[in-house]
């Protein structure tokens, strides 16, 4: 800028010509915002981590580093997800919050009965002489209210037997069935009912309400 006075120019005392000083100011911000995505999706890592335990059954230290750290790396590397607009929240900082999480519990129960009953209708398919498919394409026109809650639902579908989600859209998914029946659990919409009730206030019976 210059100098009003003599009109020469002067030297903003806030710049720096140091190339190392710009590269640590560079690699501080960076690892003030890992920090604060660590601190945001702690609630995600530990209940990846409690997901971790169930599933590997093993309780040494060994077995619960390695399930902490792929839990936070998991955490870290997908954050990103919570964070696409519509944000899921009320708050773009704490997206999590706008989760319902007293209905998790009811949801995975949920989510296992139908895991289990889709099994036992995929097993008796493949014992059957005829082995009676009857593979289609079902379209949803159900928008879920943001990325997160795609995600959800779209997993949700393809954890369970039978049915395969192929593509998901702001709009709706498109899935596989193998058999008519499940094609008609899927357009009976109680699945995207519930999962939409995790993020909204809405009964997951009648799949009535407003966005939280």
């Amino acid at each position: 800028m210059r100098d009003p006075s003599d009109g020469r120019l002067m030297r903003d005392p806030t710049a720096t010509d140091d190339p190392s000083m710009a590269e640590r100011e560079s690699s501080q911000g960076y690892l003030g915002r890992l920090v604060r995505e660590f601190w945001r999706g702690l609630p995600f890592s530990a209940l990846l981590f409690v997901f971790w335990i169930v599933l590997s059954g093993k309780f040494d230290g060994g077995h619960l580093l390695a399930g902490a750290t792929c839990a936070m790396a998991v955490s870290l590397w997908t954050g990103r997800l919570l964070c696409l607009p519509p944000q899921v929240g009320l708050s773009a900082s704490h997206p999590l919050a706008g989760v319902f999480w007293l209905r998790f519990p009811m949801y995975l129960l949920w989510l296992a009965r139908q895991v289990v009953t889709a099994n036992l209708h995929v097993a008796w398919i493949v014992l059957h002489p005829r082995m009676p498919i009857q593979p289609c394409l079902v379209r949803l026109d159900k928008p879920a209210p943001h990325t997160f809650a795609r995600l959800v639902l779209a997993n949700s579908i393809t954890l369970t037997p039978g049915t395969v989600t192929l593509d998901v859209d702001t709009a709706g998914y498109l899935v596989h069935a193998l058999t008519s029946r499940s094609a008609a659990n899927l357009r009976s919409g109680d699945a995207v009912r519930r999962c939409q009730a995790l993020f909204l206030h809405t009964d997951p019976e009648s799949g009535q309400g407003g966005s939280r």
